[in-house]
């Protein structure tokens, strides 16, 4: 089988429609670095953090569980793993154009993928974007961004106000508000939003935090699975 095309022409591309993207993320990586050194990150810390988990969501409620003193390692691992379970459906959806460009590439693509540059990957591709490099194009400035304002914003959190006060605890509601404006087609596709909503306050009452961000992440889930099921 012959290999889709790789080329460095797609991936400056990609670059190029990445940097818009890559200036937001690096006002919401000052907001993490920020609320990682105010829970005792050191800037070393808070970089190695946002490169190994690579969530913005999952970090930010890692460290919640973290200081709201209800981070054991099991309710950790639950919350990074729900959360960055939509990364499986990324990849799925990315699979069929992105695996013949070949094994090799399409997994070092793969550790670029993020939130936006996905959606904007799959843009690309209903218009007919055929360079796989395209993926890791968009995905490297805003990697950048990301590790960038972690850093800055961890090592700069004693002159900078409280990220509060800058409005940073907002960026990830924004964030994922945003996400979904664009992702919902029809009235119906707000059903596991309000399944997950609904079920993260009544597990908040009841449990706290770490569980509530678990159990709305599965209800969501499978509210969206058996919304779609049997769709193609």
């Amino acid at each position: 089988m012959t290999r889709a095309l790789f080329s460095a022409d797609g991936f400056r591309r990609g670059a190029r429609d990445g940097v818009p993207l890559a200036v937001s993320i690096f006002a919401y990586g000052v907001g993490f670095g920020l609320v990682a050194a105010q829970a005792g990150f050191g800037v070393g810390r808070a970089v190695a953090t946002s490169a190994a988990i690579y969530s913005g969501s999952a970090q930010l409620a890692a460290v919640n569980l973290l200081q709201s003193g209800e981070a054991t390692l099991w309710a950790l691992f639950a919350a990074i793993l729900v959360i960055n379970a939509r990364y499986l459906l990324f990849g799925a959806t990315l699979q069929p154009w992105l695996w013949s460009a070949g094994p090799v590439r399409a997994y070092a693509s793969l550790l670029l993928l993020g939130d936006a540059n996905w959606m904007m990957t799959m843009r690309a591709i209903r218009a007919g974007e055929e360079d796989r490099a395209y993926l890791a194009g968009t995905g490297a400035p805003v990697a950048v961004g990301w590790l960038s304002g972690t850093a800055l914003g961890a090592a700069a959190v004693s002159v900078l106000p409280r990220p509060e006060a800058l409005g940073f605890d907002l960026m990830l509601a924004c964030f994922a508000a945003a996400m979904m404006t664009a992702m919902v087609k029809s009235r119906l596709d707000l059903l596991p939003v309000v399944v997950g909503a609904g079920t993260a306050l009544g597990i908040f009452q009841w449990f706290g935090p770490a569980p509530a961000i678990i159990g709305a992440g599965l209800a969501g889930a499978v509210a969206a699975a058996l919304l779609h099921r049997g769709e193609p």
